[in-house]
């Protein structure tokens, strides 16, 4: 039985709801300078290779997480959101580059205004993105999670906005973002999917990939969440040495090692894994916190201090030759359940927020955010 990692999204209305499954203005110059020992450190697995692999966040288009048209809901019953304006761009990509250490950033674009728009404002991401060194990558949401769920876009719209992305935006690189898999052979996804790549190579990458799920053939690579076996353990000790609990010991480092490891023998692309920016509830019944509790934006907590810096020591402990191993994508971090949780919960600022007005964010994700920046700058 496949297990799979979790799938989330924000709720309608009122802030952003996650499900699990378990299995201020500023220019350039307003950037503060490097401080001394920013990139020092003895993390495990330091790379030898030059930094190609990529080290990235997943992050709303418009900067509000507005999980409205085109994903809750059909773009035929929401009106266009507000497009952001050009600072916030500008600032989210100056603290995404600093702060947080970002070499790529996969713009996502569920369709919450239109593609002539969309256009307008991926012309900002790849401009303010080209001063901070950061890759943009359109990453688009082909089907909503509405009830019925449908398509964002005819083929023709998604082909149109695909091959103006390869000409404008990033020549290399499409991105195609779903926590659900719905892209079997011959399903409505799967059949957009064909024509995508056949109008524009292979170039696309799947955002959301779900652990035990086959890789799609149209993609290139893909960016692979691990919520479930990043969360378990409600210390270091118990998630580095699971015990026996339920009959087996597949918990924390075990399950995450048993996920890479499926990759590294059984898939040919290179597979990005995710650091997650928020955990679960431990305050919960359950003294080793190895059963889901659920998802709840008001009770989540970040993740275990320490929890970041152990799951890239494991996970580079599955790769022949570490990072120099080609098979190796890089880390990856996905805002937009950051953004869930501090918005859902009123933080001031919020996450998004923080970035748009660069500001430094202090909400109960900080210590978490900064653990997964200190990273990445480490491996640069």
């Amino acid at each position: 039985m496949i297990i799979k990692n979790f799938i989330y999204k924000i709720a309608p209305a009122v802030a952003a709801m996650a499900i699990c499954v378990c299995a201020a203005c500023s220019s350039d110059d307003d950037t503060p300078a490097p401080q001394p020992g920013d990139n020092e450190g003895d993390t495990p697995g330091q790379a030898t290779r030059p930094t190609d692999f990529e080290l990235s966040y997943w992050v709303d288009m418009d900067l509000y997480g507005n999980h409205l048209r085109g994903y809750w809901y059909n773009i035929n019953e929401r009106n266009p959101e507000n497009i952001p304006e050009p600072s916030y761009v500008q600032n989210t990509c100056n603290r995404l580059s600093y702060e947080y250490g970002a070499n790529k950033l996969y713009v996502v674009y569920h369709r919450q205004f239109d593609p002539d728009d969309a256009q307008y404002v991926l012309r900002m991401w790849k401009s303010y993105g080209d001063k901070k060194k950061l890759k943009i990558v359109p990453t688009v949401v082909l089907q909503s999670y509405a009830n019925p769920q449908s398509m964002n876009f005819t083929d023709t719209e998604i082909i149109d906005f695909a091959k103006w992305c390869m000409a404008n935006v990033n020549a290399d690189e499409f991105g195609i973002y779903d926590v659900y898999t719905r892209d079997a052979q011959g399903s409505t996804q799967d059949l957009q999917l064909q024509a995508i790549k056949s109008a524009i190579g292979d170039k696309l990458i799947r955002v959301g990939l779900q652990p035990g799920v086959a890789l799609n053939s149209v993609y290139k690579a893909g960016v692979e969440d691990t919520w479930t076996a990043e969360c378990q353990g409600r210390t270091n000790e118990l998630w580095e040495n699971p015990v026996y609990y339920r009959g087996h010991k597949k918990y924390g480092r075990i399950l995450l090692e048993e996920w890479v490891n499926e990759r590294v023998n059984g898939e040919s692309r290179p597979i990005v894994w995710d650091m997650i920016p928020v955990a679960w509830d431990y305050d919960i019944d359950d003294e080793l916190s190895y059963d889901c509790p659920g998802d709840d934006q008001f009770k989540n907590d970040p993740p275990v201090p320490g929890r970041i810096d152990l799951c890239h020591k494991y996970i580079m402990g599955c790769y022949t030759g570490g990072m120099d191993n080609q098979k190796f994508g890089g880390y990856s971090c996905d805002l937009h359940i950051l953004q869930a949780n501090s918005g859902g919960r009123g933080e001031n600022p919020s996450f998004y927020e923080a970035l748009r007005t660069n500001v430094a964010y202090t909400g109960d994700f900080a210590a978490a955010m900064t653990e997964i920046g200190n990273l990445y700058k480490s491996l640069k």
